[in-house]
């Protein structure tokens, strides 16, 4: 019963680091979901790794965050 958990954590920790790997990944250069193979995949999720275990890559978001809100610097 416990593998049931193990799994569960799992699989919610790899969509963690899969949507912020995406998040980070410049517009321009982001594959349409159905056009990722498993190296864009794997690659997408060490992207989201190196995000969670870096502190200056939070503050990135925090400004990906602040543009999309109120729209370009100029």
């Amino acid at each position: 019963m416990w593998i049931i958990l193990v799994l569960f954590l799992a699989f919610g920790y790899a969509v963690v680091l899969f949507g912020m790997g995406r998040f980070l990944q410049p517009s321009h250069d982001r594959l349409g979901l159905k056009r990722l193979d498993n190296p864009a995949v794997f690659q997408t999720l060490a992207r989201g790794w190196a995000t969670l275990t870096s502190a200056g890559s939070l503050v990135r978001i925090t400004d990906e965050l602040v543009v999309r809100r109120r729209g370009p610097r100029r």
